[in-house]
């Protein structure tokens, strides 16, 4: 009875004078890079697999998608390096300036892509899987970087014997890679698509 009787006299919240804050600035619009299409190029790959090069790739065209960007297809933006390495006698692999495949497809901006690490390591009882990229967005017209961002992402699995470790870190593998790409595309301010 007494520990009630003690709450009857502290006030209630209703009860106190009402107290004006300060107003809370209303969030102006979210940062925009100026960019309505991005061509994303295929995947420079310094370390890793040509299959983590593809998810990559894939994964980063669908989130950009998401993020309010229209899809250009690999197809289109695989041509068009052909055509410009045909012309120029350039070898697979060099880089083609953003000016260059902007001007073809009419892209605002063009997304290389590194893949700097992606790698499963073996130990006794587990398997951590890491994949590290950098994603660099450059202005189509100016060739000048707009946005850049170093992404990695680490899981592990575990097991007993050697083949349940290789098929386990198979499986988290792919999630791995889209982790790391998830990370660099929430870091881009939203597209048209998104407003």
């Amino acid at each position: 009875m007494q520990g009630c009787s003690t709450l009857a006299k502290i006030p209630v919240v209703r009860d106190l004078p009402f107290v004006a804050q300060a107003e809370e600035e209303a969030p102006g619009p979210p940062p925009s890079l100026g960019v309505r299409m991005i061509a994303v190029m295929p995947v420079d790959i310094r370390a890793g697999s040509s299959d983590a090069a593809k998810m990559i790739r894939d994964k980063l065209v669908q989130e950009l998608y998401f993020k309010g960007y229209p899809k250009i297809p690999f197809e289109l933006v695989d041509a068009a390096l052909a055509d410009v390495r045909k012309r120029d006698g350039s070898a697979p692999g060099t880089m083609v300036q953003p000016q260059v495949i902007g001007g073809m497809l009419g892209a605002d901006a063009v997304m290389y892509t590194t893949l700097l690490e992606a790698n499963t390591t073996y130990r006794y009882v587990y398997a951590p899987v890491n994949v590290r990229a950098l994603f660099e967005l450059r202005n189509a017209k100016t060739g000048d970087t707009i946005w850049k961002y170093e992404s990695r992402a680490m899981d592990r699995d575990y097991g007993v014997t050697k083949n349940s470790l290789e098929l386990g870190s198979t499986k988290i593998f792919e999630d791995v890679v889209y982790a790391a790409v998830k990370q660099a595309v929430e870091k881009i301010p939203d597209g048209p698509g998104m407003r």
